[in-house]
């Protein structure tokens, strides 16, 4: 639920009234005004905040809610850490109905203008040559989508991964979560939870998916293989 609108419009009647009134505030409690003005700005200042996270979001992009890590790892490093934990940890091992690793997906966009005009002249010249690809007719989704699991929640955890262009770091995202018995009901992480419930997550999530990566890269490359 959306709570940075509410908060803001509660705090702006809040302050209104208070203004209204403090002619009648005698000096001898004034300060007991400011105290409360200054709670009230701090109140105001949070709710701008979820204001703004609730119609913006923190990240670039096409996932601009997600909470990103970055792993001081290639993603091929960080995919096979997964599938190694797959076998092992219960986080990482999904009901089989659950698709685990999707391909990162490319191709033609048909919807562009470039390759609408080929669709065009593919109608009146059929031996009309696939264009070359480039920005303005060619999609390439970087993200590679990953879905693990909270077993004691029962809940699908939806993560991405992708290179940066340093590609020896990968970022490693946390997108939201959905219910085994109900995953149309998709939660995004610093848009549907709560303060603190939303920190709660996160603490939750760096703490049994990306550190439990990180630890599986390390125990890796010290033993060589």
């Amino acid at each position: 639920m959306a709570m940075g609108f509410p908060i803001l419009i509660l705090v702006n009647l809040i302050l209104f009234f208070a203004l209204k009134k403090l002619n009648s505030i005698t000096k001898a409690r004034r300060w007991i005004f400011w105290t409360v003005f200054t709670l009230l700005g701090c109140l105001f200042l949070y709710g701008a905040n979820e204001f703004s996270k609730q119609t913006t979001g923190g990240f670039a992009g096409s996932y601009s809610f997600v909470e990103s890590f970055d792993i001081q790892a290639s993603e091929r490093e960080v995919i096979e850490a997964i599938k190694e934990l797959n076998k092992v940890n219960t986080n990482f091992n999904q009901p089989g109905n659950i698709p685990f690793i999707s391909k990162q997906d490319t191709g033609y966009d048909w919807s562009s203008y470039k390759m609408q005009e080929y669709i065009k002249k593919l109608k009146t010249d059929s031996l009309t040559p696939l264009p070359a690809k480039n920005n303005d007719n060619y999609y390439h989704n970087y993200w590679l989508h990953v879905k693990l699991y909270y077993p004691d929640t029962k809940e699908i955890v939806h993560t991405l991964a992708r290179s940066k262009l340093d590609t020896t770091i990968t970022t490693f995202a946390f997108e939201g979560l959905s219910k085994i018995d109900n995953p149309t009901k998709f939660r995004v992480i610093n848009r549907d939870f709560w303060f603190i419930d939303n920190k709660r997550q996160i603490d939750k999530f760096k703490q049994l998916i990306v550190d439990k990566i990180k630890t599986q890269i390390d125990r890796k490359r010290k033993s060589g293989r």
